[in-house]
């Protein structure tokens, strides 16, 4: 995981993090003997997290801006 903070102006900054997940081989033995595709694992994993992010990035910009704010 990665995560980069960018000023936009001096008001504003753009928090960006990235994550890239490498299977592992018990993960993939794991869909093998359960009959799953791993692109269909993989997707599900995206939509999970997308949907993750879309609920959990506003709590997270609100919290950074009120310690932002109590300095």
């Amino acid at each position: 995981m990665s995560s980069r903070p960018m000023k936009i102006d001096d008001g504003r900054t753009r928090y960006t993090n990235k994550v890239t997940a490498h299977p592992t081989d018990v993960f993939m033995a794991f869909l093998s003997e359960h009959s799953i595709k791993f692109e269909d694992a993989a997707a599900a994993r995206q939509a999970a997290g997308g949907d993750h992010n879309s609920r959990e990035t506003p709590l997270f910009a609100a919290s950074i801006a009120r310690r932002a704010l109590s300095k």
